[in-house]
């Protein structure tokens, strides 16, 4: 599993990709939000999970660490 961080401002989230799976999980981690409702997207398409990390943080460029998935 790869997992990258990315923060702006008070919000936080956990990109995660599970390579085996091709799966990717976006995980809210800012604390304004109750613990049961911080996963924002498990799923196969790259685009639905970074619409996720944007919904949470705005517009977002996507970090180097993971432009691969982005284009794959």
């Amino acid at each position: 599993m790869e997992e990258v961080r990315i923060q702006k401002k008070d919000r936080a989230v956990s990109f995660r990709v599970i390579e085996e799976e091709g799966e990717y999980i976006v995980f809210d981690m800012s604390l304004s939000n109750p613990a049961s409702s911080r996963t924002h997207y498990t799923g196969k398409q790259f685009a639905e999970a970074w619409k996720a990390v944007e919904s949470i943080l705005g517009e977002t460029e996507i970090p180097d660490e993971i432009t691969k998935y982005a284009n794959s």
